[in-house]
């Protein structure tokens, strides 16, 4: 398969196994390279010691929150991408440090869109999509 951006490295971090195990199967087949982690913690482990090109990270996690999460990996790097998920349907105390926040749900196309987009830095205005 043809990647959109060769060589692009994208960190998932979500709780949950299956939505975790779906998303990094539907990036991977797009062409990225996928490295994912369960918890707040072993995300920033990841980030810290890897090149990492765009964060996707669920706003709930088991030991902190995605705001909290941006914080520390804005301060780090504070040039990486954030795109912050979340199932609920408005956008959660801090989001708006995300470069861009998005409900769960959205179809296979959409959300690979939405990475372009982010990518491409036509996010501005997208942040709360009506």
């Amino acid at each position: 398969m043809q990647s959109p951006n060769p060589r692009l490295v994208l960190l998932c971090i979500d709780d949950n196994a299956d939505e975790l195990k779906l998303r990094t199967l539907i990036l991977a087949n797009a062409g990225y390279t996928v490295l994912t982690a369960r918890t707040g913690e072993a995300g920033l482990h990841l980030f810290t010691h890897n090149h990492v090109d765009l964060v996707i990270s669920d706003h709930v996690l088991q030991d902190v929150t995605g705001a909290q999460l941006i914080g520390e990996m804005k301060r780090l790097k504070p040039d990486v991408p954030f795109l912050m998920l979340s199932g609920l349907l408005d956008a959660p105390d801090g989001t708006e440090r995300a470069d861009m926040f998005v409900t769960k749900g959205m179809s296979s196309a959409e959300f690979l869109a939405t990475i372009q987009k982010l990518f491409k830095g036509k996010a501005i205005g997208a942040r709360n999509p009506s």
